[in-house]
């Protein structure tokens, strides 16, 4: 029996399967997490948790296991090469009945060669702060440390994503969302720690006795390590700049003193050491040079307010605190900030082209009251690029919005579905409703035999959706008001950063719709009862 052991280096495996009853379980998603040697065992875990996925006969499983380091590595190179187990723990103590069962694992690609481990990055590596920061890698948390990933089909398991409570199981286990990183779906991570580093501190020392300003790094070796073999790149951003890139060795003692003059740009770096590659970066970021604090002092009393829900009188009604009255009871500064006024100029007009760069890029447009043919110029064009589908939801488009938009679609290539209400038929004289319906249908007709093009029409109820929305292919446009009106009035359309959530809600709003035939017999049936 083998026994723990002070010298042993040991890993955390955790994974997630996905299994039919009677049948092998296959691969969800897999993490193995060495464990820095002075971090103490994990308790071990009693059997596997279950969770049911909805609507189908399948299980969600998982186990937390402890091996050695070299079970571990043995483990994870083992998935995906003729067949593969579930992992065994090191000590027989920890061991289930169902540890070592067959698992089906797809088979894997290696995006890096092992045992090369990369380091995840949340922002690019001259990104300053509002930059992109985007989690790579979840499941490591808050401790850094480095990567190896096999990536898998995903093939069966798409079911997993239609399960939002089965999704919260696994992340409460595996933290990670996998409905937000569907790349991991069947795939497995081997996770190290900085093997070397325990902490690094970066601060800035002021101007003083003839000196500059300074930025000193002072590197924490693990218990029993050394800092030889070290080295940190810096590099520095002034103005817009990129000023400074420089490869220093790290001292012995782990202190690094660097006159810079004026530390008033941004300052990032990179560490990396010859055996084990790269170990830390820091994005770019300046120094917190002034610090404001106020204290407001609020009162205890709040008035409840107490309104309706919605213009009916029927609507229910809800209630809200108000916001209490306060005075201010201290204010105080600490530090002393710098006086540039070339840097601040060159942030704000940079920031500005910033922001104009991305109303570009998402399409931003705005039009100004009595643009109505530049705005319906607009919309053909875009529709005019449709290679593959074109949505458009809008509860008041009818007969005339078909002719206005619709003929510059390329009819055989592209599929075109239309989410439209009962609101698009309305009119003054309500026994003309059906003559506004016929007139829809027939121009749907005339498009059919001129264009070729045959849209599926979704009648939804008129409750269900007030906001316009233009799809082209992938792309989800938001439009200010309804095409029926687009630039008669002061109004906008700009592309959405997330189509995928907006196409996935539409699609449920078409799921409790009708067709148009079906909502024309139902429109027949209730004027007949009228008569």
């Amino acid at each position: 029996m083998k026994e723990v052991s002070d010298c042993q280096s040991w890993a955390v495996v955790r994974l997630a399967t996905m299994q039919k009853k009677l049948e092998q379980g296959r691969l969800l998603f897999a993490t193995v997490t060495e464990l820095a040697q002075d971090r103490p065992l994990p308790t071990r875990m009693e059997g596997f948790d279950s969770f049911p996925l909805n609507g189908t006969d399948e299980q969600i499983h998982f186990r937390r296991t402890i091996l050695s380091k070299e079970d571990a590595v043995s483990w994870y190179r083992s998935l995906g090469s003729g067949e593969s187990k579930t992992p065994v723990p090191t000590l027989e103590s920890d061991r289930h009945a169902h540890d070592g069962d067959i698992l089906t694992v797809p088979s894997l690609k290696d995006v890096q060669p092992w045992p090369s481990l990369g380091l995840p990055i949340h922002e690019d590596l001259f990104s300053g702060p509002g930059g992109r920061s985007i989690e790579s890698a979840p499941f490591i948390g808050s401790v850094p440390g480095r990567l190896h990933r096999r990536f898998g089909d995903r093939t069966g398991l798409e079911i997993f994503l239609k399960d939002p409570e089965a999704q919260a199981f696994i992340t409460r286990r595996m933290h990670i969302n996998l409905f937000d990183y569907q790349e991991y779906l069947g795939s497995a991570v081997y996770v190290a720690p900085d093997p070397i580093i325990d902490q690094i501190e970066n601060f800035m020392v002021p101007a003083m006795e003839g000196h500059g300003e300074r930025i000193i790094y002072r590197f924490l070796p693990r218990a029993g390590q050394s800092l030889d073999g070290l080295k940190i790149t810096t590099f520095d951003k002034e103005a817009r700049l990129l000023t400074g890139f420089e490869t220093i060795n790290v001292p012995s003692d782990g202190i690094l003193d660097i006159d810079k003059g004026s530390c008033i740009g941004e300052y990032g770096f990179v560490v990396t050491h010859d055996k084990h590659g790269i170990l830390m970066h820091h994005p770019l970021s300046g120094f917190l040079r002034q610090m404001s604090f106020t204290m407001r002092a609020h009162s205890n009393t709040h008035r409840k307010v107490r309104v309706r829900s919605g213009d009916s009188p029927n609507s229910p009604t809800f209630e809200y605190a108000a916001a209490g009255s306060s005075t201010l009871a201290s204010k105080s500064v600490w530090g002393d900030a710098i006086d540039d006024d070339a840097t601040t100029r060159i942030n704000v007009e940079v920031r500005k082209r910033e922001r104009l760069e991305q109303a570009k890029h998402f399409g931003q447009r705005w039009f100004d009251a009595g643009s109505r043919l530049e705005a319906l110029a607009f919309v053909q064009t875009l529709l005019k690029g449709a290679t593959s589908r074109i949505i458009i939801a809008d509860p008041y488009l009818s007969e005339l919005q078909v002719n206005q938009f619709l003929y510059a679609v390329h009819g055989e290539e592209v599929n075109v579905s239309i989410l439209t209400t009962n609101q698009a038929f309305n009119t003054k004289d309500k026994n003309s409703k059906q003559d506004a319906l016929a007139s829809f249908m027939n121009s749907l007709a005339q498009l059919k035999k001129h264009q070729k093009l045959e849209p599926k029409v979704t009648v939804i109820p008129e409750s269900a959706l007030h906001d316009r929305f233009l799809i082209i292919d992938s792309e989800v446009w938001f439009v200010g008001s309804s095409l029926n009106s687009l630039g008669e009035k002061s109004s906008m359309i700009v592309r959405l950063p997330n189509p995928d959530e907006v196409i996935i809600r539409l699609e449920i709003l078409a799921d409790t719709g009708h067709s148009l035939a079906s909502y024309a017999g139902m429109l027949r049936k209730s004027s007949k009862a009228r008569q």
